[in-house]
């Protein structure tokens, strides 16, 4: 039994897949390494913005390739490295669930799926920073509400240019992938 045209789709790794992949890499990396403010034992930034855009606009690949690489090549250069497999696997799966579930959505379905990354990001880094960075359980605990401000502005940023690059440049995307890029409520 073969799967649906729009899973395919959904999937696929596409010669403008790979090239926009790299571009959004680029902007991701850009918004994370450059706009960072320090918390108690890392950084916040706007990265996230990035990664939903991307991922809402041209679907999961993309949300969850530009996910894993921009941000974490931001902590190898910006000197978190003890972050970077964390990075790497928490923005990913963000980038990913958030283009499995916000790619071609209307503006419910976007929130659900910044809400989904938001708590991968949360709990993940939590996660990170007890078990494996054992930096303690009261530095961990009072990241966590940078971390809310770093998802809670990424959703609200991302989901503001999605709408706004669905408007402006509509034709323009429709005419990449006219399958790609159509509206869905």
């Amino acid at each position: 039994m073969s799967q649906p045209v729009a899973e395919r789709q959904r999937l696929a790794l596409t010669p403008l897949t790979i090239a926009v992949s790299g571009v959004m890499i680029a902007v991701v990396f850009v918004a994370t390494r450059f706009i960072q403010v320090p918390i108690p034992s890392g950084y916040i930034h706007l990265g996230d913005i990035a990664i939903y855009t991307g991922a809402f606009l041209f679907g999961p690949v993309v949300g969850g390739i530009s996910g894993a690489l921009g941000p974490m090549l931001a902590d190898l250069t910006s000197g978190y490295g003890q972050y970077a497999p964390a990075t790497f696997v928490l923005h990913g799966l963000q980038g990913f669930l958030a283009g499995w579930i916000g790619w071609r959505a209307g503006f419910w379905r976007l929130v659900l799926a910044t809400v989904v990354g938001g708590v991968v990001i949360v709990v993940g880094y939590f996660l990170w920073e007890v078990a494996v960075l054992r930096i303690g359980l009261a530095t961990a605990t009072a990241n966590v509400p940078f971390n809310v401000w770093q998802v809670v502005s990424g959703a609200v940023g991302g989901i503001a240019l999605t709408a706004l690059f669905r408007e402006t440049f509509g034709a323009a995307l429709a005419r990449l992938a006219p399958e790609r890029f159509r509206r869905e409520a």
